[in-house]
């Protein structure tokens, strides 16, 4: 019998994100002819000297190969390794040095990789262009959603319809922007905007000069199990991004019988297909119109209802298990 193959692992992204889910569900099915091991250190995984770090560990664990759910590569590897960029968001909202750092340094360290795996096509051509990474080098593996956002059938009491965003903060999330429209599109009053996390001052700033303040609910840190019911009672989720790799909330809020207002620009086309409203998210008044329509027609709504549960069927993390153990073992 075949020894089994060791893979040492970077641990340090697990959590409650999209990257620590990918994390969570590609080691829970590791194969039987595996063994894995972690780096262990304390350096976060923004610590610009974690190349070297990855790298010093991997050459000294006797693995047979690396691998890392995100986009830190080891640096002076001497065994194969295999890692995950989910998108290449530090080049468009992130400071000058992590633009310099993701094009020296990530980049020149992906062209010595086994194997770079990508969430999207859209992410993939981004690596390409940016980077100038070989497409030869670049493997293709969608993200899941968990069964039990289609088995679910609970619903997150409130008292009044909401629209819904799951997500960070950040710039690319499009916050200001989905608030405007939702502030101003001719909906009923007694429709609210509910947003996970808490409020911060500049939400909070926004919100009073809109005049929506009673319109708007914070519903702080969502345990992973009680998305599945907060999808399922919104009327709609929105996710209006102005870019994303992937974008979970779409195929999570689809699975859950919710339709979709999400862009028309980065991967977003591409995870939803045909089964989501997708508008330019520059453009208020698109936004705007895509609100009215999931309030107003109703067809159209529970037309999207019908596609997207179709669609989110073909997303699996047993799939994107499958398929990244395929590619770190190959």
């Amino acid at each position: 019998m075949n020894n089994p193959t060791h893979v040492i692992v970077d641990p340090r992204w697990a959590g409650n994100t999209g990257i620590g889910r990918l994390y969570k569900e590609v080691l829970n099915q590791a194969p039987i002819n595996t063994t894995c091991s972690f780096i262990k250190s304390d350096m976060k995984v923004s610590n610009p000297l974690s190349p070297l770090m990855l790298g010093i560990q991997a050459n000294d664990s006797g693995a047979d190969v690396f691998y890392s759910p995100s986009f830190m590569p080891p640096a002076r590897c001497k065994i194969p390794f295999i890692f995950t960029v989910h998108d290449l968001m530090h080049l468009f909202y992130y400071s000058g040095f992590h633009k310099f750092y993701y094009k020296k340094v990530i980049a020149n360290l992906a062209q010595k990789a086994k194997k770079i795996i990508t969430v999207s096509q859209y992410s993939k051509l981004q690596l390409e262009e940016l980077l100038g990474i070989p497409g030869s080098l670049i493997e293709v593996i969608y993200n899941g959603v968990d069964r039990s956002f289609f088995e679910n059938e609970e619903s997150y009491f409130s008292e009044r319809p909401y629209f819904l965003f799951v997500g960070n903060r950040r710039k690319n999330k499009n916050i200001p922007a989905m608030l405007t429209a939702f502030a101003q599109a001719k909906i009923p009053k007694e429709f609210i905007f509910a947003l996970s996390g808490d409020e911060d001052v500049e939400l909070a700033s926004l919100i009073s000069a809109l005049q929506i303040s009673d319109r708007v609910k914070f519903l702080g840190f969502i345990p992973e199990e009680d998305l599945p019911k907060i999808y399922h009672g919104a009327h709609a989720t929105m996710f209006v991004s102005l870019m994303e790799g992937f974008g979970l909330p779409v195929i999570e809020s689809m699975a859950s019988g919710t339709p979709v207002l999400t862009s028309s620009v980065s991967s977003l086309p591409e995870i939803a297909g045909n089964a989501a409203l997708c508008v330019d998210p520059s453009n208020t008044s698109a936004i705007i119109a895509g609100l009215e329509r999931l309030v107003n027609d109703n067809d159209f709504y529970l037309q999207c209802v019908s596609r997207g549960m179709e669609r989110a069927q073909q997303f699996s993390w047993e799939t994107t298990a499958d398929q990244t153990w395929k590619t770190i073992l190959s």
